[in-house]
């Protein structure tokens, strides 16, 4: 099997410019602040960093749900919900090379910030993890609607060949990927 391409450093970096970005532009849009946060424990990993159950041949991410609890605490009441938002480096670069209109910068701030908005909606209960399939579809098209609102106002070189192409995918019956795993 062909080795898969991962990110390099500079698509790292950037990476960590648009993950500040969805961030922050995310808690504005929900009006979240710095507790709720700590409350929705989540990571951003590239390829080298998932392991081989979070490894999708089709999504450009996903996101995926462990039950976590401090390693001194024993009772029930301390565990929480952690979440990994899972970057599919291989999946995302050949999108890039296949879609020569799009750009990894903005291409990447939308990925996150669509995954940070499931992370938000999962914590705040406005959306069940497990679900449904057609709840599952109806969830995505929601999101990326709440994604556009929330991007919208940027002013991002690029951004919108990347819009196209969510609405593109999203008329061609979206692909839901999570993954749900307790630990």
């Amino acid at each position: 099997m062909e080795q898969a391409k991962r990110f390099h450093q500079d698509h790292k970096e950037l990476l960590n410019r648009a993950a500040v970005i969805a961030e922050e532009v995310t808690s504005d849009f929900f009006k979240l602040s710095l507790s709720h946060w700590r409350r929705a424990r989540y990571d951003i990993l590239t390829l080298e960093g998932l392991w081989a159950e979070e490894i999708s041949s089709h999504a450009l991410a996903l996101v995926a749900k462990y039950n976590g609890r401090p390693q001194d605490r024993l009772l029930g009441s301390a565990v929480f919900d952690f979440y990994r938002v899972c970057l599919q480096d291989h999946n995302i670069l050949k999108t890039l090379e296949h879609c020569a209109d799009l750009s990894l910068f903005p291409l990447l701030l939308y990925i996150v910030t669509h995954e940070l908005v499931h992370v938000v909606r999962f914590s705040q209960f406005l959306a069940l993890f497990e679900a449904p399939e057609e709840v599952k579809q109806e969830e995505e098209r929601r999101v990326h609607r709440l994604t556009q609102k929330i991007l919208a106002p940027l002013k991002v070189r690029d951004m919108s060949p990347v819009m196209r192409y969510y609405d593109g995918q999203l008329q061609g019956g979206w692909q839901y990927a999570d993954l749900r795993v307790s630990v």
